[in-house]
């Protein structure tokens, strides 16, 4: 019976040929870096697009040294996609997600979660002209989400929704005005307040600063060494 198991990555390998987005991430890191570091990715991030994106960054912790992040470039090359390299250390994210994405859980991609927000969008009569798409794995109960950055035509964010990738439940959404509102002073006021300060706090669990321009070590010779 085992040998008729397939292993992890010829299954991301299948994935990487026969889908257009997502599965194929983790599938193109297994085949160039292999499944230890495939299995420790805990986020992908996607860069604003009116469509889905042609290139994601993964980020996945050092199998050997965990306290090190991978950041890892996966950009569609002809019919595949292929994951290169692209600086590694401790200091790759301000934040790092508590947990390992599981990709087995992921029934809702990033073009599907968009429908949905696309939804939420119209119901809250928000328009927007491209998506900032980020996947990470729920801190408490493990399940891969969503989190997308709604924005218009000139880069301004005018919305966030996190989508459930398991089952496509919108779990948290905020329209925030272009304009902000005028502060007043009744007593209804802190009411509102109070439901800002909620919305920020669950926005900012989403604020992992990629940063680019701090020291990283060289990829392969620290993922091999």
């Amino acid at each position: 019976m085992k040998k008729l198991l397939p292993s992890l990555t010829f299954v991301f390998l299948a994935f990487a040929t026969s889908l257009p987005a997502n599965p194929e991430v983790p599938g193109a890191v297994a085949q160039s870096f292999g499944t230890a570091i495939a299995e420790s990715i805990v986020l992908i991030k996607g860069s604003s697009t009116t469509a889905e994106p042609i290139e994601w960054t993964a980020y996945a912790r050092d199998a050997f040294r965990p306290a090190d992040i991978l950041r890892i470039s996966v950009k569609m090359e002809g019919p595949v996609w292929k994951a290169s390299p692209a600086g590694a250390g401790t200091r790759i994210l301000d934040r790092v997600p508590p947990m390992a994405i599981d990709f087995s859980k992921l029934r809702y991609r990033s073009a599907d979660a968009r429908v949905v927000a696309a939804k939420s969008a119209a119901l809250a009569q928000t328009t927007f002209a491209s998506i900032d798409y980020q996947l990470a794995a729920n801190a408490e109960t493990g399940t891969p989400e969503w989190g997308m950055a709604m924005k218009d035509d000139t880069g301004y964010e005018v919305g966030f929704v996190v989508v459930s990738a398991a089952t496509g439940a919108v779990s948290f959404q905020d329209w925030s005005p272009k304009v902000p509102a005028s502060t007043a002073n009744d007593e209804g006021d802190e009411g509102e307040r109070a439901a800002r300060a909620v919305k920020r706090a669950a926005r900012k669990t989403w604020n992992w600063t990629d940063n680019a321009r701090k020291e990283t070590r060289g990829f392969f010779r620290e993922l091999f060494r």
